[in-house]
């Protein structure tokens, strides 16, 4: 076993000790595995065929000195394969997983890792790395509770999974199926309504009409007319619908034809837009705040 950094030698000591007091009485650090005693240190040692020769009354402090001692030696070697082996644990896979896999994260650097063969651990040399952080999943804005007053469960149990989905289309990068995700709850919730009041609705002087002056059934309105029936009938208020237009607009490149014609592609910023727009429009047409 190469030598390790004393940062490195400080990591195991802590695994060794499980969770404890930082030094100097200092923060709390936190380790896999189980806690261990002073005497269950010696113990561990004991059954990595290691002799502890630490002189701290700290625990952590105790293994580091220990480690520092054998550092570069086989019995280095022994230490570690003693704590990543599933006989520490007593068979416990998940625990010996943790162990080995904060192990990992540190020995990386050090240019080795521990893999685990059956029952049996063994370290190997790798190329030192660094592991990106891992990206920090964004969290998903519950939807409004659309059974309260969508009297279709079905329709509400669609529009609360678009309501999720649009986001993680955003969240994923997804910009345009997230854009026409929104456009459809707008869509979606407009038609609810309508159909819910559809005497007032039809009275509008927006509703669409046929040939002969009658308001066509409520299957052909599109998305347009339902953004201007409801501002002028007091459902959506006036920066709401001017926005709700907008929305319509970007979910209208679903066409790819009219895509190409408006040269459009949405980004991040424009979810973020949309998404003020839909969650805008939802509020007024729900009577929610």
């Amino acid at each position: 076993m190469k030598r390790l950094d004393d940062s490195t030698l400080e990591v195991i000591a802590e695994i060794i000790c499980g969770a404890g007091q930082g030094s100097g009485g200092g923060a709390a650090y936190e380790a896999p595995g189980p806690y261990r005693s002073k005497s269950e240190i010696n113990a561990f040692f004991k059954r990595a065929n290691v002799q502890p020769q630490g002189q701290s009354s700290t625990r952590k402090w105790y293994v580091l000195e220990s480690l520092q001692v054998i550092n570069g030696s086989n019995s280095l070697d022994n230490v570690l394969l003693r704590l990543a082996s599933p006989k520490e644990y007593r068979g416990d896979a998940e625990v010996t997983q943790k162990i080995i896999d904060h192990l990992n994260q540190v020995l990386q650097v050090e240019g080795l890792e521990i893999t685990l063969t059956g029952i049996d651990p063994q370290i190997r040399d790798r190329k030192a790395i660094v592991t990106p952080p891992k990206t920090k999943e964004k969290p998903i804005e519950a939807s409004p509770d659309f059974n309260r007053f969508v009297q279709d469960n079905s329709l509400a149990d669609i529009l609360s999974f678009r309501w999720e989905e649009a986001q993680k289309c955003s969240h994923a990068g997804a910009h345009l199926s997230a854009v026409i995700m929104m456009g459809s709850i707008l869509e979606g919730v407009l038609l609810h309504k309508v159909e819910q009041n559809i005497k007032i609705a039809n009275q509008s002087k927006s509703s669409p009409k046929d040939r002969t002056g009658k308001p066509k059934p409520i299957r052909e309105w599109g998305l347009s007319s339902l953004i201007d029936v409801a501002h002028e009938v007091g459902w959506l208020q006036g920066d709401v619908k001017r926005f709700s237009h907008a929305l319509r607009e970007s979910r209208n490149i679903v066409h790819p034809y009219v895509q190409r014609s408006q040269n459009e592609k949405p980004d991040g910023d424009t979810c973020s837009i949309c998404w003020q727009v839909i969650r805008a429009a939802v509020a007024d047409l729900l009577g929610v705040d």
